[in-house]
């Protein structure tokens, strides 16, 4: 059983021998015992949130020091309460010295169990780059204690990897680690059975067979432990051919669970790798809120080169550099074109880029299905941007591509949300793959028909669907 936060500082002034904590101390103490991250209790208590986290610092080092074992603002819960545990031992030994006993490794081994559910995660004892990413995910969940956390990105960004290694690293943080892949869009009511019945450790009980009812039971049990739930391939669940970030019919359960989750007050903290963000995290993320979106960009060189040298490739520096500017720094296309350059030009780069075609194969298909994810206003809008200089871009009604100002605004948003393009101080651009991508289309299809833009916005199913030409 829990102890009280009275129980625990009665026990953190007997171990410390220092008359207690002081009243900042206590303050954060009392807050994180909550579940509060240090922006809440800066903003409660009206400190700054580097005074804050200067004193949980501070205070989680000398509480390590008094119970001998390094405590954090994670675990400091659970340590206290192994503390109160061994401190009631009946036996003499523990009953003489319950510090002592307290930092047995048989008492952790027999308090402490983690329990994990990983399901269809990915091998990533090879990974490149992303310590900066890596190092912000880790603050976030673990010292920031954020409830929900997005992972967002193209396809073959490396979204899955980071949260695999992220999950591993501190996977010692959490009671419960649960990885789920939505790949193949289960049903939420039976994605909630499964998660419910891992956390009670109840196979045979009676569950509700509402989503509320389920919710409901989820919510206490991320309450009553720390749970790191992992949900992977998130945009399985959102719809094609609308709005980015708009759910699939009959899936909008999911949309209540990430808002139950995010909004709620509990001591978990549920991560999603997606190509594109749900609507409802678009707008609850926030530096400072407890919602926070890390969108990936391609790797930085020194990492991919990496890529390039662990597939045995031969090449320069300014191939490199060349091959990785082409791919737009993608993990997943830069292994798949390393497959082709081992395979067709017996591994020599500059054979490769000498002949000037990177998209195909693969890549190419990887393209086009999130191209045709893309509303046909999407579809028009990247067409559109492909003839323009994004220097030299201005959004004006006379430039348009027989859209309202409106309705490409609200293209330019959806796009930014699906990571098909980048906005630098309204320099809208595309990653280079991309480019290649709709080249290689238009190569296909004559360029008047791809371009054809109707005035009319009956007319706009009329745009033809770009896909790969066969034959």
């Amino acid at each position: 059983m829990k102890i009280s936060i009275e129980e625990a500082l009665e026990i953190v002034e007997k171990v410390t021998h220092q008359g207690g904590l002081s009243k900042v101390q206590e303050i954060v103490f009392r807050q994180c015992w909550e579940g509060s991250s240090y922006q809440e209790i800066a903003r409660n208590s009206g400190y700054q949130l580097g005074y804050i986290r200067d004193v949980g610092h501070k205070l989680w080092q000398s509480l390590s020091k008094a119970f001998g074992q390094r405590i954090t603002k994670t675990n400091f819960q659970r340590i206290i309460n192994q503390y109160q545990l061994a401190a009631s031992c009946p036996t003499d030994k523990c009953q003489a010295s319950p510090a002592s006993a307290f930092s047995l490794p048989t008492l952790q081994q027999s308090t402490v169990k983690y329990k994990q559910e990983w399901k269809e995660i990915i091998d990533v004892s090879k990974f490149f780059g992303r310590t900066i990413e890596l190092a912000n995910l880790e603050e976030w969940i673990v010292s920031d204690r954020c409830r929900v956390v997005s992972l967002s990105g193209m396809p073959g960004i490396g979204k899955t990897s980071l949260a695999a290694v992220c999950a591993e690293k501190i996977q010692h943080e959490f009671e419960y680690l649960i990885w789920h892949n939505v790949r193949n869009a289960q049903p939420i009511k039976e994605l909630l059975a499964e998660i419910i019945i891992f956390l009670g450790q109840q196979p045979g009980i009676e569950l509700p067979q509402t989503i509320d009812g389920l919710l409901a039971c989820l919510m206490k049990y991320l309450r009553q432990h720390r749970c790191l739930l992992i949900l992977d391939n998130y945009e399985s669940v959102l719809q094609s051919g609308g709005k980015a970030g708009r759910y699939r019919d009959n899936y909008e359960g999911y949309g209540q669970l990430l808002r139950q989750v995010a909004d709620e007050r509990h001591q978990s903290c549920l991560l999603l790798t997606t190509r594109e963000l749900p609507i409802s995290l678009n707008v609850k993320a926030g530096d400072n809120l407890p919602v926070r979106s890390l969108q990936l960009s391609g790797l930085s060189p020194e990492p991919a080169c990496e890529i390039l040298a662990a597939k045995g490739l031969i090449f320069t520096n300014k191939e490199a550099r060349e091959l990785v500017e082409r791919y737009s720094g993608n993990p997943l296309a830069l292994k798949i074109a390393a497959a082709s350059i081992q395979s067709l030009y017996k591994k020599n780069v500059s054979k490769f880029l000498s002949q000037d075609r990177i998209v195909f194969g693969e890549i190419w298909d990887l393209l086009e299905q999130q191209f045709n994810r893309l509303s046909n206003r999407e579809k028009q809008v990247m067409l559109w941007l492909t003839n323009q200089d994004p220097h030299l871009l201005h959004i004006n009604e006379n430039d348009l591509p027989g859209l309202s100002i409106r309705n490409v605004l609200e293209a330019l948003q959806s796009l930014q949300q699906r990571s098909l393009i980048k906005n630098d101080s309204f320099c809208f651009t595309q990653p280079n793959m991309i480019l290649e991508y709709i080249k290689e289309v238009t190569h296909y299809k004559s360029e008047s028909s791809i371009l054809k833009f109707t005035s009319v916005p009956s007319e706009l199913s009329q745009v033809p669907t770009l896909s790969k030409k066969q034959g």
